[in-house]
């Protein structure tokens, strides 16, 4: 576990200064209350000291010597950052429940500059997903991704369904790898960022007789012809589109015992790789640690 160490601590992730490329964000307004004339209201949001709400643990950070700042993806009020004090302390009643990829009901008090966890309960700790540092690894990507592609408070109760999906696929599915394909491909959908899959970005031909390319840049397939203007472009095999056209719109049961063969899965992976690092700019940090677990020899059971 303890090449995970960094991960779990979000060193070198960061937290985006900025949404992606070209995106768009779905922030969540408060709730206002009448100002005493009939029809008007008070365009001030009204802050309640308290509120609750359930999410996952993303990543965290230390503060101070005993204190972290927490961030986590709900699904109403989208991406926080709380602090939780005393977490690093022996004796903390929080600490064991605020790892991350930890699902938890959380109070929460609003503070000068960050709010507070007052008090947190436990929902799901995927504990079959820690028991194997590949699909810890595989978890922690995810919550990488989300954390890159997302601004505070933008909220999408869709998205964290679909994390919530992954989560629980990585922790029983046969192949890790394609279940974390199916939540690049519908995060990139519900965020506005999906690439086209169904015929060409540039001509609109859909036969594809010459063979299939794709441009993160065009942002998704061309045909041969129009691959030739396209210097982002690179070949993609059919065996490819089709199981991207698959996954992007399959129930999280209709893949839980499908394995892919190795040679697509590399394919797959690199295809969407290259493409999301367009629309971040950056690289994904994990996506890295996980190509080097893929590289260490293979334990004999």
């Amino acid at each position: 576990m303890g090449l995970c160490k960094g991960l779990l601590k979000g060193e070198g992730i960061g937290h985006p200064t900025s949404t992606p490329r070209d995106g768009f964000r779905l922030s969540v307004a408060g709730m206002t209350e009448g100002d005493g004339r009939k029809g008007g209201y008070n365009p001030i949001m009204v802050r309640a000291r308290v509120y609750k709400t359930e999410g996952v643990v993303l990543r965290h950070q230390d503060l101070g010597d005993a204190d972290k700042i927490i961030t986590v993806y709900s699904p109403y009020l989208g991406k926080l950052r709380v602090v939780g004090k005393g977490v690093l302390k022996p004796r903390s009643r929080l600490g064991g429940h605020v790892e991350p990829l930890s699902r938890v009901s959380l109070l929460i008090a609003r503070g000068r500059n960050l709010d507070v966890i007052s008090q947190v309960s436990p929902i799901d700790s995927f504990v079959d997903l820690r028991d194997e540092l590949e699909r810890m690894a595989q978890g922690l990507y995810a919550a990488e991704l989300l954390d890159l592609f997302t601004g505070e408070e933008d909220a999408s109760p869709e998205l964290y369904e679909v994390f919530l999906e992954t989560l629980k696929a990585l922790s029983k599915n046969r192949d890790g790898g394609l279940a974390l394909r199916r939540f690049e491909l519908r995060l990139l959908s519900i965020l506005g960022f999906a690439p086209e899959l169904e015929s060409c970005v540039s001509c609109r031909r859909t036969g594809f007789a010459g063979g299939v390319w794709f441009s993160p840049r065009s942002g998704g397939v061309l045909c041969s012809e129009c691959a030739d203007g396209d210097g982002s472009a690179f070949p993609m095999s059919r065996d490819a589109l089709v199981s991207y056209r698959y996954l992007r719109n399959s129930d999280p049961s209709a893949i839980a015992e499908k394995v892919t063969p190795e040679r697509l899965a590399r394919e797959m992976e690199l295809t969407l790789s290259r493409y999301i690092r367009y629309q971040l700019e950056r690289d994904v940090r994990s996506a890295g640690f996980l190509d080097r677990l893929a590289a260490l020899p293979q334990r004999s059971s």
